[in-house]
């Protein structure tokens, strides 16, 4: 495999990578991202990494005359595993810097790339217009339907992941398009179901042939589902359960506005919904937002806060947040 350095800063990070992937351990150790709590290590077999890889490879039908980049840190699972099937397929690999626009001044088109959202964006805005046609993967956090359209009208062949490192990258992949509800569609080998309203999945490859997520799903068959929200972060207002994340894309939508919606104590129903916003948000009126939420659902107070803190691979640290937000004084929504 050839690799071409555009950051020479990187060399000792992709060397040290390529040389645990081919010593004699069965194993890389890996971290979690810590959006959710303190990351983990987690031992993952380079035989279930291969397999992975290899299902990506035949999906794209990705081959050894094909360009890929490395925009991604190697502290991370998507980006080791970009790395690992640049090497099974001998593709060329281009290692660019880590940063919110790597491919600002590249001038040449790449068949294989993969990029958290905050990159995606910023390439659809500032690149050039010979990125358009490569194949892109958009993984590590969650789009808005915002952002999902604004990728989809710059890149032509452009899928969003969802994986996780315990599942060794990705295991469905959804066509980003103007079609915010598109689904989710595992790839050969994997199958999903549900239990207690959260996703299952399925591998030969997987130690218990299972592994059990905290994401709520709607599940459409075995091979196709769509991601509702997280268990960990469901508010229970007056016993209805109301998801964070789908409260957050609609406000997005709505105002154009980045926020965070959290749980507030309230003596009557338990929990009512809080939203954090930043200094230079707009404050919304319960005018605005009652006609798109239900009763439940519906933001009640909010706080003010500098900025929103996110992990290295783009999700919100939302247990950092919660830190941060402990003594914060919350306003009624008028």
């Amino acid at each position: 495999m050839d690799i071409i350095y555009h950051d020479q800063s990187r060399i000792q990070e992709v060397r040290d990578f390529i040389e645990q992937w081919n010593n004699t351990s069965k194993y890389l150790e890996v971290n979690s991202s810590g959006s959710t709590g303190e990351p983990k290590t987690i031992r993952l077999p380079k035989e279930l990494m291969k397999r992975s890889a290899q299902r990506t490879l035949h999906f794209f039908s990705l081959k050894s005359s094909m360009n890929a980049g490395l925009c991604l840190s190697l502290t991370t699972i998507a980006g080791k595993m970009m790395v690992v099937r640049a090497l099974l397929t001998e593709m060329q690999l281009h290692v660019f810097s880590v940063n919110q626009s790597p491919l600002a001044e590249v001038d040449f088109p790449l068949d294989f790339n993969a990029m958290v959202p905050i990159q995606a964006l910023n390439t659809a805005e500032n690149a050039s217009e010979i990125h358009q046609e490569g194949l892109l993967l958009v993984g590590g956090s969650s789009l808005t339907e915002n952002q999902f359209k604004r990728i989809s009208g710059f890149f032509h062949n452009c899928y969003q992941t969802y994986g996780m490192t315990e599942t060794a990258s990705h295991v469905a992949l959804r066509k980003i398009s103007m079609n915010f509800q598109e689904p989710y569609n595992v790839l050969n080998g994997y199958s999903v179901s549900e239990k207690d309203g959260c996703l299952r999945i399925h591998c030969p490859d997987y130690t218990d042939k299972v592994i059990s997520t905290n994401d709520y799903a709607e599940i459409l068959s075995d091979q196709s589902f769509r991601i509702i929200g997280r268990k960990d972060f469901v508010i229970n207002s007056g016993g209805i359960k109301v998801h964070p994340e789908s409260i957050e894309n609609r406000i997005n939508t709505l105002f154009q506005i980045t926020c965070l919606v959290v749980p507030v104590p309230d003596e009557h129903w338990g929990e009512i919904v809080g939203l954090v916003l930043t200094n230079d948000a707009q404050i919304p009126t319960l005018e605005t937002l009652k006609d798109s939420f239900l009763p439940a659902e519906l933001p009640k107070k909010y706080t003010i806060i500098d900025s929103i803190s996110y992990t290295e691979n783009g999700k919100v640290n939302r247990q950092r947040m919660l830190e941060k937000l402990k003594n914060h004084a919350w306003q009624a929504i008028l």
